[in-house]
């Protein structure tokens, strides 16, 4: 049988399907027993500060804080104005100062704070001469320029602080006499901490500790004399060791303590106005020379007389050495044996150097010498030699007085 392509007419009756094809779609559902799908739901997202920031207004600063009602009190979002006076002024009449200072924001503002005003659109120093530093940073305008309107003011502490200045008790700063330039002793952090600039007497080591009231207890700050003794004049009398008083000591403190000191201990008093120590003396204590007097007497032997006594090489008292010691001992010595004796009859040189001192003084006397010990010439023999010679005599003085040198 040939089959044979008939195209369906319009009136053709629709064509049935088989009774078990038709059974699987319509159960296919329930064998696979999945819930139907909920009905649409348009889903509407919330507007955040981020899907404003695509807009021709980006929310900087302060402003991504605040509502939309804020902004949008109708919340018709349409043709709001982007402009900050549209706001801040026409709406919100936020510029205290009715727009004396100018009609536009932007011009010095900033949307992170109102306060935030960086320097390169106006900058305090720059327009006024006053440069705002340390606690100055965290005042309002109103604090130096009024709540009333924007008054200028003057750049000198006085111009705010003169009440401050008058109502300073610790020291009171009106009766002391302090300038009304407060930065000459503050900080512009804080009153307290104040520095004083001590010029007239500059305050070093202990004074550097001391309180203003230790030295200015009567509330007098100008014409304070500046001299030690008018505050250390009871420690100058009280003091015992040694006796500042009976040894005439001066009232200047600083000479013997210096500028500097901790303690009175320690004191380095200038001895060489009175007596140079040198030597031996300058490792003595004070009480070595002055226990037995405030004031000794100057010359050696007052001090050293049992030293001169007990001399045996030589013995100083047998040979009538002067009771000075320093003409054969030097200031600078630090032992007795440095001695260096100044003998008038050459000793040093010649053929008379490097004797020791018994071979021609044989008594402990030593004015007492001999040359005839060494020169032993016959008296005969030296007689005749000297024929002429007026004041000649076989003696060693007579030596002497013609050969003072020692030579012929």
């Amino acid at each position: 049988m040939k089959y044979r392509h008939r195209s369906r007419r319009a009136s053709s009756p629709p064509r049935l399907w088989p009774l078990a094809a038709l059974t699987l779609v319509v159960f296919a559902p329930a064998v696979q027993d999945r819930a139907a799908p909920a009905p649409f739901q348009a889903q509407v997202r919330p507007f955040t500060v981020e899907s404003h920031d695509a807009t021709r207004f980006p929310l900087l600063g302060r402003h991504r804080t605040v509502t939309c009602r804020d902004c949008h009190s109708n919340l018709v979002f349409e043709g709001t104005p982007t402009s900050c006076e549209s706001c801040h002024w026409q709406k919100r009449q936020d510029d205290r100062y009715q727009l004396r200072l100018g009609s536009h924001c932007g011009d010095c503002h900033t949307p992170q704070d109102w306060k935030a005003v960086p320097p390169d659109r106006w900058d305090h120093e720059r327009e006024t001469g006053f440069r705002r530093e340390g606690i100055h940073r965290t005042l309002d305008c109103a604090d130096c320029h009024g709540q009333e309107g924007f008054r200028a003011a003057g750049i000198s502490c006085l111009s705010c602080h003169e009440e401050d200045l008058r109502e300073a008790r610790n020291p009171d700063h009106v009766a002391a006499g302090f300038p009304p330039s407060c930065q000459a002793c503050h900080s512009n952090r804080s009153w307290a901490g104040a520095a004083v600039p001590h010029t007239a007497f500059p305050l070093g080591a202990k004074h550097a500790l001391a309180s203003c009231r230790d030295c200015h207890g009567d509330g007098l700050y100008s014409g304070r004399p500046t001299n030690c003794a008018s505050c250390h004049l009871a420690d100058y009398q009280g003091v015992r060791d040694p006796d500042h008083q009976s040894l005439g000591f001066a009232l200047e403190c600083q000479g013997c303590h210096g500028t500097n000191s901790e303690t009175w201990e320690g004191a380095r008093f200038n001895h060489t106005s009175s007596w140079p120590l040198q030597g031996a003396h300058a490792r003595l204590n004070c009480a070595a020379c002055h226990a037995g007097s405030p004031r000794p007497s100057r010359e050696c032997y007052a001090c050293h007389r049992p030293d001169y006594d007990a001399a045996r090489d030589p013995d100083h008292r047998a040979a009538g050495f002067p009771t000075a010691c320093d003409g054969c001992h030097a200031p600078s010595h630090v032992s007795w044996s440095q001695a260096v004796f100044n003998h008038a009859f050459p000793i040093k040189s010649g053929r008379h150097a490097g004797l020791s001192c018994t071979e021609c003084h044989k008594s402990s006397n030593y004015r007492e010498f001999t040359c005839l010990e060494c020169h032993a010439h016959t008296k005969a023999k030296m007689d005749g030699e000297h024929k002429g010679i007026g004041g000649y005599s076989y003696s060693s003085p007579a030596c002497l007085g013609c050969h003072p040198q020692g030579r012929g």
